[in-house]
């Protein structure tokens, strides 16, 4: 297939008089073909030949290929005729709301400055980070590769001592990888550059794998993990006279420069060099664009940037990492080894928040159930339940094998039983404790939770002055364990939270550190699509959105309540919930906007609650009529019964309350309203319950609310209410108390049955 190419671009001619099959736009237009559109940002001085020699690769594939040539803004080129530019070139501005199955960064003779030193540094890196989501494969050259090394994973290049210039050897690092597929053993590279990057600094990032290198160049080839980034040290693009160039420039200019290794015959420069890169060169672009770009690109264009978001589980440019691990997950010991083998096989988790040991067996006890206990008894039997837990937690000390003085901790609890204030102090120790106990396993530096964080005069979060302590403190100790469950008091006393404090906490050390997501470690595969209680071994839910969360959680589900987690929500941080048992299942993702997420299910749970009771009122154009209706509301009010929900019509309005709301006062209400509204209908249903079934779908695809109502109908249940939620995420189905667990049984068998 050829290389389709604007019609008057230089390249065309020289091309096709190497008999290489170039199309011009024209030509293109008559074929029913979907082209790879391939963007090169053209860094290099002399564009023409550039833009030649890369045409030239890309045009020697049987795939059809689109170009396009990107230059920056804020830099003129002084060696292309402005014309050229013009006529050839777009700016990212002209470019950036498109999609790009591949991307090429050239080189530049910038690298002997900094990269921040570079005109154009800060236009690059925009169009580095916008190629994260716009761009299928990134190829990067020379320069470009380490401006791309440096940019995407912090590695800094390194002067030589003396410039790069000439022809040299090079064997594979990885054999197996499909870049380098059909290489010989040892093949041929042009080189011509005054910096490298070392070896050791690229091996130190587990995303990177060195591909193919030079004992005499150094590394040549580097990939990221997911294919996405490629970046080639060399210049196998360049012509056979493009080192003689520029050795017979530097020569003219009187800077006696060494003959290029390898390249004259005999480093006799007064004879023509041999070429010895033509077909390695020609097979690595055929291979990128084969393996890299064609084969694993979509079809759609529009989809690459949900292709490149949707498995933030795998993504690269994730620096912190804060992880929670609940009461379950730190139980005992062995469950501690668990959670340390998580934290230790990824770097970024560098903030870990603990909760207090939970139930090691079904008939266990929860160390803080046994300190509240503590704390409310008082004397002997308190003394009782604090040996008690001293015995777990030695024999926890003892099975890790860590320097921790428990005798001496619970020296002092003892001695706080008998100060009536010290009632939060005691509660607070489970996890105090399993915090300096982990700290001490894995090495971290251990920040407690009293002097860190901070709550106001009303008992609620004080942001500001805990991000000014906690983040002074996370700026000194990269990597740090802190305590759940309580914070610190205007008074300087110590506050715990309401029960799933810790949650809180983590919530609130992941916004301090700037979190890229904040993982939540606990004894189930992510959020489960149902109650277990009702469907067996329900499917976990690999994406939900912020708002679904609440719904769910507003109709019972046993979800993270939006509260513990307001933090992270506010800052946009993902939340992950991980399975300690389990850490190769990927759990689930809680995100504000799951738009660049794939899933395979329709709908994200269905929850529910039984014991509502529903209340119509009937009278002619009551749903018009607001003095009526708010008369009707503050009738509920005065009786305090709190209002669930409220389904309007053009006559009737049917109200949803807790049936234990109305239980002692339905007579007295219902004479309240025939006296008040005089309806011309009043009906009270006992025994309803109330299903939410919860997905982001739910106002796109009418297809979901069809098998909602056709799973009960085939089980003959009866309907006898619906609502969808204005903002088109929920639908609720209310049934008779009798129907609730087989109408839920029934909705999710359709929506998961294959």
């Amino acid at each position: 297939m050829p290389i389709k190419v604007p019609n008057n671009l230089p390249a065309v001619k020289t091309l096709t008089e190497e008999n290489v099959f170039v199309m011009t736009d024209t030509r293109a237009m008559s074929q029913d073909i979907r082209p790879l559109q391939i963007l090169i940002l053209n860094l290099m001085p002399t564009k023409i030949d550039t833009e030649t020699q890369l045409t030239r690769l890309l045009g020697n594939t049987p795939l059809q290929v689109e170009l396009e040539l990107l230059q920056v803004s804020s830099h003129k080129s002084k060696n292309t005729s402005e014309e050229h530019m013009i006529a050839f070139y777009k700016t990212f501005d002209q470019i950036k709301h498109k999609f790009y199955d591949g991307l090429i960064i050239t080189g530049a003779p910038v690298e002997l400055m900094e990269f921040e030193e570079v005109e154009y540094w800060d236009e690059l890196c925009e169009i580095m980070e916008w190629s994260k989501r716009h761009v299928h494969s990134t190829f990067h050259i020379c320069w470009g590769a380490q401006a791309g090394l440096y940019y995407h994973y912090g590695i800094q290049k390194r002067t030589l001592p003396k410039k790069m210039s000439g022809v040299y050897k090079h064997t594979l690092d990885y054999k197996k990888g499909m870049l380098f597929r059909g290489f010989d053993d040892e093949f041929y590279v042009p080189h011509s550059r005054n910096t490298t990057v070392d070896r050791e600094d690229v091996e130190a990032v587990p995303e990177l794998k060195i591909i193919a290198s030079s004992e005499e160049a150094g590394i040549y080839a580097v990939k990221s993990e997911n294919d996405r980034q490629i970046f080639i040290m060399g210049h196998s693009e360049y012509d056979a006279d493009t080192l003689q160039k520029e050795y017979l420039r530097d020569k003219n200019a009187g800077i006696n420069p060494e003959i290029p290794c390898n390249y004259f015959p005999g480093d006799d420069d007064t004879k023509d060099p041999v070429v010895k890169w033509r077909s390695s060169a020609n097979l690595l672009y055929c291979n990128w664009l084969n393996y890299f770009v064609y084969q694993t690109t979509t079809y759609d264009l529009n989809q690459i940037e949900k292709e490149n978001h949707a498995d933030i589980f795998q993504e690269k440019d994730v620096n912190i990492k804060v992880a929670k691990f609940g009461g379950t997950s730190l139980a005992d010991a062995e469950q501690f080894k668990k959670c340390a083998e998580i934290i230790k096989a990824e770097p970024e988790r560098k903030y870990i928040v603990v909760s207090a040991p939970g139930k090691r067996t079904k008939d266990d006890d929860k160390v803080t159930d046994l300190l509240i206990a503590c704390a409310e008894k008082r004397g002997a039997e308190a003394e009782e339940f604090l040996l008690k837990i001293q015995a777990r937690y030695k024999a926890m000390v003892r099975r890790l094998q860590v320097a921790i003085d428990i005798d001496a901790e619970f020296a002092q609890i003892t001695e706080a039983l008998a100060d009536s204030s010290k009632k939060d102090y005691i509660i607070s120790r489970g996890e105090y404790l399993n915090g300096k106990i982990l700290a001490a396993y894995l090495g971290f530096t251990f920040i407690d939770a009293f002097g860190s964080i901070y709550l106001d005069e009303e008992g609620k979060f004080d942001e500001a002055k805990t991000r000014e302590v906690l983040g002074g403190l996370m700026a000194e100790h990269p990597y740090a364990v802190i305590p759940g469950f309580y914070g610190t008091t205007p008074a300087g006393a110590i506050k715990t939270f309401s029960r799933g404090g810790s949650d809180i906490t983590g919530a609130i050390v992941a916004a301090v550190a700037g979190a890229d997501i904040y993982e939540n470690w606990t004894d189930v595969s992510g959020l489960l699509m149902a109650d277990p209680r009702i469907v067996d071994h329900p499917l976990s839910v690999p994406v939900i959105t912020y708002k679904e969360l609440r719904e769910l959680s507003y109709m019972g589900a046993a979800v993270m309540h939006e509260d513990t987690i307001f933090p992270v929500i506010k800052l946009e941080i993902p939340i992950n919930i991980r399975n300690t048992n389990e850490p190769e299942n990927n759990g689930t993702l809680i995100v504000k906007n799951a738009d660049y997420y794939q899933s395979n299910l329709s709908i994200s749970g269905i929850s529910g609650k039984t014991g509502y009771t529903t209340i119509v009122v009937e009278k002619d154009k009551l749903g018009e009529n607001p003095q009526i209706r708010r008369e009707l509301l503050d009738l509920f009010a005065r009786r305090g019964v709190t209002i669930k929900n409220i389904l309007s019509g053009i006559d009737a309005l049917n109200i949803i309350v807790h049936e234990s709301d109305v239980k002692d006062r339905e007579a007295e209400l219902t004479a309240e309203i025939e006296k008040v509204i005089k309806p011309n209908r009043l009906a009270v249903t006992h025994d309803i319950a109330m299903i939410a079934i919860v997905g982001r779908e739910l106002g796109t695809s009418p297809a979901i609310a069809v098998k909602v109502l056709g799973a009960l109908a085939n089980r003959k249940i009866n309907i006898n209410l619906i609502d969808h939620g204005s903002e088109k995420i929920n639908m609720l189905i209310g049934v008779s108390g009798g129907d609730y667990i087989p109408a839920i049984q029934a909705i999710y068998t359709e929506f998961t049955s294959i």
